[in-house]
């Protein structure tokens, strides 16, 4: 039925709130019912949602209802704090960063609202000596305590790092107060103990801008609460804080081992702690949104189209900065791709900084990183490959060497090429196997720079047999969308065009890549019919190089 365009305005909006209003409903549900014993069978609810609806609903509802369960103005239980947290921990792995990122961003702002509350709030108590005032704590103060120690338990569960911890005890350690020692209390005893493990040089600065802090006026003016702060975060600094004071019952314990062990259970995606700070949350109206891939990619793309696949156009960039240093340049470089763990940066720097392709393989596997952690090295590699102006075989052979090298690779290279093709629109293919989803929704615009540049990689891995012609098992030919239409169509004519010279050793390369394919019929099936229909007379080829196509197609043919 035709429905004119003014009444599918109305309708919009409606649907909208229907969807969301039917989001909310499930996982309100779910959450209510929220204990230690029942986490796993919950997430699979979260992550059900996420197949069902577009992912912004689903997140924005998440984040509203975790956060609406820890914002309370009354002490939260620690039991509501840490099982929330390693909610949020395991829907990191589980469905990538995306949510969990909106999740901290939102966190983060809250609790500076708040914060700055109640210190103005504290500040007019302490200019009008008022004592018997006890409702703004009872609100603002506790709602940013409780805001307060779910940060700290977040980062418990290696959600966020250290740095986002340090800067929130740096923003209290400013205007040492009754309501800043509670908030610096909370962390102590949370978190106390991680955080002089992690970083504790950070540890011994905070001892000392509050030893400065206080110095002037004195420890004796300080109240008894104040003191005991102090007196605590120098115990923690000399490592002799009490048991007492440490967080370490046997239920979170538990916990961390649940989420430690999700990767031995199930393909999952991040295992890093996000590494931002108080500034790259201030910075998003300016910036961009931080855990996006190439939000701040507008401006600053890099303009060498020259591609030899021994070096990268990223490393030919401008120094703009004035920085000194060739790790400082790369390390800018960095931050602007939105490489927000220590691992993908380490990641790109050795990728990025190599000579050839041969010393980025070899600088990659200095790395050392463990099995979880190595997955995040062809999501690097797919990452600047897809960002490049023109299409860089750098990219290409590195990830050859990889495959060759660990099936660990191949198979991130296959996951990743299925989360791909959920973005260009093909939202069933990968079934529950995919590990990361931290991109855009499925079916949004993906830029057809990173949709050519990738179809040519997976075209020549393909051909190579570093991947074999079986990864795309899970697509329907018969009806692809548009954008994955364009993908195939630049995947398969570059692997025709890999042989354009039609020698017999191009026929056996051809017939041998999809010979391997013929023990999926149904796959096969799909692949001749899109072979009719797209690529025989494909468009996307010079006139000249059509026969070339029509060839592979008759080769494709007989060996399937």
């Amino acid at each position: 039925r035709y429905i004119p365009p003014s009444l599918r305005k109305k309708q919009a909006p409606e649907a909208e709130d229907e969807r969301v209003a039917a989001i909310r409903k499930a996982l309100q549900g779910q959450l209510n019912r929220l204990s230690e014993s029942n986490i796993e069978g919950i997430l699979l609810q979260i992550e059900n949602q996420y197949q069902k609806y577009p992912r912004h609903y689903v997140t924005d509802v998440l984040t509203s209802l975790i956060l609406q369960a820890i914002r309370s103005r009354i002490h939260m239980l620690d039991t509501i704090l840490y099982v929330n947290a390693a909610v949020v921990g395991a829907v990191y792995r589980a469905v990538g960063l995306e949510p969990v990122a909106h999740l901290v961003q939102t966190l983060m702002v809250e609790f500076e609202q708040r914060f700055a509350d109640g210190l103005a709030e504290s500040k007019c108590k302490r200019d009008h000596d008022s004592a018997d005032d006890e409702e703004g704590e009872l609100t603002i103060g506790k709602e940013c305590q409780n805001l307060c120690a779910f940060i700290a338990e977040l980062y418990n569960f290696q959600v966020i790092s250290c740095q986002l911890v340090y800067d929130v005890i740096r923003l209290c350690v400013k205007d040492i107060n009754e309501f800043t020692a509670e908030l610096l209390l909370k962390l102590i005893r949370i978190s106390g103990q991680q955080l002089r493990k992690d970083d504790p040089s950070a540890l011994k600065e905070v001892v000392r801008q509050v030893t400065e802090t206080v110095g002037s006026g004195g420890v004796q003016k300080l109240s008894a609460r104040c003191r005991f702060m102090v007196e605590s975060l120098t115990k923690l600094k000399d490592n002799r804080m009490r048991n007492a004071m440490a967080h370490s019952a046997d239920n979170v314990e538990r916990l961390k081992r649940f989420l430690g062990n999700m990767d031995k259970r199930r393909a999952v995606g991040a295992a890093e702690p996000i590494n931002i700070g108080l500034q790259d949350i201030r910075d998003v109206g300016t910036k961009g949104k931080w855990w996006l891939v190439g939000a701040s990619w507008v401006g600053k793309q890099y303009v060498d189209g020259d591609t030899a696949a021994t070096t990268t156009s990223f490393r030919r960039a401008e120094d703009t900065s004035g920085d000194n240093t060739e790790m400082e340049r790369l390390l800018r470089m960095a931050k602007e791709q939105h490489m927000n763990t220590d691992i993908r940066r380490g990641i790109f720097v050795a990728l990025v900084g190599s000579e050839d392709y041969t010393d980025a393989f070899e600088q990659l596997l200095r790395l050392d990183l463990k099995k979880t952690q190595a997955r995040e090295v062809m999501r690097v590699v797919l990452h600047c490959c897809g960002q490049e102006k023109a299409y860089n075989p750098f990219y290409t052979l590195v990830a050859q060497k990889l495959c060759a090298y660990h099936s660990t690779y191949r198979l991130t290279m296959q996951y990743a090429l299925w989360d791909l093709l959920r973005e260009l629109g093909e939202t069933d293919v990968g079934g529950l196997g995919r590990i990361g989803r931290d991109e855009a929704d499925a079916g949004t615009a993906v830029p057809l720079r990173r949709v050519v540049n990738l179809a040519k990689m997976y075209a020549w891995l393909i051909d190579k047999q570093a991947l074999s012609l079986l990864v795309l098992k899970t697509v329907t030919f018969a009806k692809v969308e548009v954008q994955a239409r364009v993908f195939f169509q630049v995947m398969f004519s570059t692997l025709f065009l890999l042989h354009r010279k039609r020698t017999d050793k191009d026929t056996q390369a051809i017939y041998a890549v999809f010979q391997r394919a013929a023990a999926n019929p149904t796959m096969c099936h799909g692949i001749l019919f899109f072979f009719h229909h797209f690529i025989k007379n494909c468009d996307l080829v010079a006139e000249d190089e059509r026969p070339i196509m029509r060839w592979g197609c008759k080769i494709a043919k007989e060996a399937i």
